[in-house]
């Protein structure tokens, strides 16, 4: 644990009362092996059962008072960051070279006064360069916009309980914080990562920067809209022409070969026509790309996850571009620039059922539409 993220800016994001917060569905991925910690408990007591289970579940072969004094270690912290608008806390813990080793990530969200994103990226900046001159500074764009980095260091007051001095320690540790502007509100998000080991923090810092390109958002209107989209009847479906079928299919058996998965393959025989999200967010409806759709049964889960991993390295490999599944138990993939021409445009995604021994597979094909204007309502 340390500062909140919010020390550092010097005022320049004191809450304004008169501002509302904003209407827009924030959202990320964290992978499934961080815990979070209980900010969002309705009152002391749930946050005290789930500390307890937190802890048990991270310490198994530590006493109870070890269990114990580290909750309330966590429970120091949770007060300052709840004040400090914290909305998310969670701890990281990763093996390296079979020592462990731990990090701390934290979300908040926070109110400014700035105008535009420029000028509020430009005053965040000179902020914090005065209280930490010494770290390094840059902007950065990341797929949800543009952001501000800080890279350098932060110090935290280790407990006397677990100090070895039996006195309270304070104890450096590597941070990066990442300001990210909310368009069309006066609020911005900061990401905020706290390793104290050194010999962890490339590894911890690279996961850092995968989670940062899942940041997502959008209004009111625009889940309502992907609602529609989802829930509306589907436009009679047809089969895609012979030779984008035959893309599919190539592209499918890659994807089997590249699993390597002894199980039932299930479905797959055949593709169906379906409208890109980009073409029916234009109104349109008619069918411009198509998809094929196949499922492993009868895995073992541990197959699963190597199975998973074997695609994701052989395609990463081959210059595609891959992102966790939403649901943190899969993988979304899109063919990236330095792909072969044949997968030009194509994307996949890859789920996992380990209590079903299931792994789902889509295929999806280019939409037929993308060399029209990019502002033509026509596609």
């Amino acid at each position: 644990m340390s500062q909140t993220p919010l020390e550092g800016m010097s005022g320049q994001t004191a809450p304004t009362a008169a501002q509302p917060r904003s209407r827009l569905h924030i959202g990320w991925i964290m992978p499934p092996f961080l815990r979070e910690v209980p900010l969002d408990a309705p009152d002391a007591d749930a946050a005290a059962e789930r500390l307890h289970a937190l802890v048990t579940e991270l310490m198994p072969e530590h006493s109870a008072q070890d269990q114990f004094r580290f909750a309330l270690g966590i429970g120091a912290q949770m007060e300052a960051m709840i004040e400090a608008d914290v909305m998310y806390a969670g701890l990281c813990f990763l093996e390296v070279e079979g020592r462990p080793t731990a990090s701390t990530i934290m979300v908040s969200q926070v109110e400014h006064d700035s105008t535009d994103e420029e000028s509020l990226l430009r005053v965040t900046r000179e902020a914090l360069e005065r209280k930490h001159p010494d770290d390094e500074y840059q902007i950065v764009e990341l797929p949800c916009g543009p952001a501000l980095t800080r890279v350098g260091s932060a110090v935290f007051l280790l407990d006397a309980g677990w100090s070895p001095t039996g006195q309270p320690l304070p104890v450096q540790q590597s941070q990066i914080q990442v300001y990210i502007p909310l368009p069309g509100t006066r609020e911005m998000l900061i990401f905020t990562l706290d390793c104290p080991s050194p010999e962890a923090w490339e590894l911890h810092s690279e996961l850092f920067a995968e989670i940062l390109k899942t940041i997502d958002w959008g209004t009111d209107q625009e889940i309502e809209d992907y609602r529609a989209m989802r829930q509306s009847a589907p436009v009679t479906a047809v089969e895609p022409a012979a030779a984008v079928q035959q893309e599919l299919f190539w592209h499918s058996s890659r994807l089997l070969d590249a699993a390597a998965l002894s199980a039932r393959i299930v479905g797959g025989r055949q593709a169906t026509t379906v409208t890109c999200a980009v073409c029916w967010r234009k109104g349109l409806r008619s069918a411009c790309s198509a998809k094929h759709g196949w499922r492993l049964e009868g895995a073992q889960a541990a197959d699963l996850t190597a199975a998973l991993s074997r695609v994701v390295t052989a395609f990463a490999s081959q210059g595609w571009e891959m992102a966790p599944a939403d649901n943190g138990e899969g993988v979304r993939a899109q063919a990236g620039d330095a792909v072969t021409p044949r997968s030009t445009g194509f994307a996949f995604s890859l789920s996992t059922d380990a209590a079903a021994g299931v792994l789902s597979a889509e295929v999806t094909s280019p939409c037929e539409r993308t060399s029209a204007s990019a502002d033509s309502v026509f596609g």
